[in-house]
């Protein structure tokens, strides 16, 4: 009888939905991490996306976490060590890496996280969790005038015209977000990248919207371009209310200089 429990327990722990999901966890075919060579131009810094590659010329820490964990880049991240967000400076390449990778052409983005917070925890020792703080956040709200935008498809968005990113004269470092047919989740998260705080959608409109954006930069007291807030109302019919809020943090609780291959 005490034979025949422990094969019964051990079928369960093999089958049971955790190991199986363990066992199936996406990896990349071949990935290479290595030193970046001083002597060769970084060219595109970030993620370089082809269909079963990816590449990063210029490749942090950070940079790395960021692209495998995090779908908002105003997330907090807390216990980064001091080496893991170097700039990509020509002469000195300390703790920047050359990244190349291959993977299915099939691959969904969530397999690629998948797949690199894998090497992560394999060549940088990579240990994280998540914990919920209570922070100054921005909730995305419909303005007072109401919400201007009618919804839009993204398979129905035409090439912008030639110059319509360009910054007006009176003001060449006007600050742009193109992101074309989206919807209000990913709206806040770009806002969040441009006002220095997580930005929660509380607008509670479903679908997606056409969302370029186009205000003064922070050095042109005479722009002929609306601030943020004011473009934001009225184009959009939206506003950013100051408040605290849930945040999702990213907390590090492991990460090593990795052994370049």
């Amino acid at each position: 009888m005490t034979k025949r429990i422990s094969v019964l327990l051990l079928a369960a722990f093999v089958s049971s939905p955790a190991l199986v999901r363990a066992q199936a966890a996406p990896r990349f075919e071949v990935a290479s991490l290595k030193e970046r060579d001083r002597n060769v131009p970084v060219g595109l810094v970030g993620m370089q996306e082809t269909p079963g590659r990816l590449v990063n010329r210029c490749a942090t820490l950070r940079s790395f976490i960021y692209y495998a964990y995090l779908r908002i880049s105003s997330t907090p991240i807390e216990g980064l060590p001091n080496w893991a967000n170097p700039p990509c400076s020509p002469i000195d390449t300390a703790d920047t890496y050359e990244f190349q990778a291959t993977l299915p052409v099939d691959a969904t983005k969530d397999d690629v996280r998948l797949m690199l917070q894998a090497f992560l925890a394999e060549r940088f020792k990579l240990m994280v969790h998540w914990e919920t703080r209570t922070l100054p956040v921005y909730a995305l709200v419909v303005a007072s005038g109401g919400f201007k935008l009618k919804p839009t498809d993204p398979k129905d968005d035409k090439p912008r015209p030639r110059g319509a990113l360009a910054c007006p004269p009176d003001d060449p470092g006007c600050r742009i977000i193109a992101m074309g047919s989206v919807d209000l989740v990913q709206i806040a998260g770009a806002l969040a990248f441009n006002v220095g705080r997580p930005v929660i959608d509380k607008t509670g409109l479903p679908g997606t919207y056409y969302f370029d954006v186009k205000y003064a930069g922070d050095n042109a007291p005479n722009s002929s371009l609306p601030s943020l807030v004011g473009a934001l109302k009225e184009q959009f019919g939206l506003e950013l209310k100051a408040e605290t809020g849930p945040v999702e943090v990213l907390v590090i609780d492991r990460a090593e200089k990795p052994t370049p291959n």
